[in-house]
């Protein structure tokens, strides 16, 4: 049996696609949540960064944060959305 995984994480109009903003968790904070598979999509995702690239093949997403690239898996990755940005408007 083939199971097929995109990377658009369920969301309709979420798909991802490089130069998108995301926010992700780092393979290290997952640690209390490792032990069952079934759990890794509750990971607090604390991070922003850019999606440099998402290669299909070896189920990975490229992430630069702070002038570093993290590999991640895709599991660990959300885009970013209008409660990412704490933007004050001045009235």
């Amino acid at each position: 049996m083939f199971l097929l995984i995109t990377f658009d994480q369920g969301y309709p109009g979420k798909t991802m696609k490089a130069g998108d903003m995301v926010r992700f968790a780092k393979w290290e904070e997952a640690s209390p949540y490792v032990a069952a598979s079934t759990g890794w999509h509750l990971v607090p995702k604390k991070h922003l960064g850019v999606l440099l690239k998402y290669d299909k093949l070896m189920q990975l997403a490229h992430v630069l944060h702070e002038g570093e690239i993290h590999k991640i898996r895709p599991v660990f990755v959300e885009k970013a959305g209008k409660k990412d940005f704490n933007v004050e408007e001045d009235a």
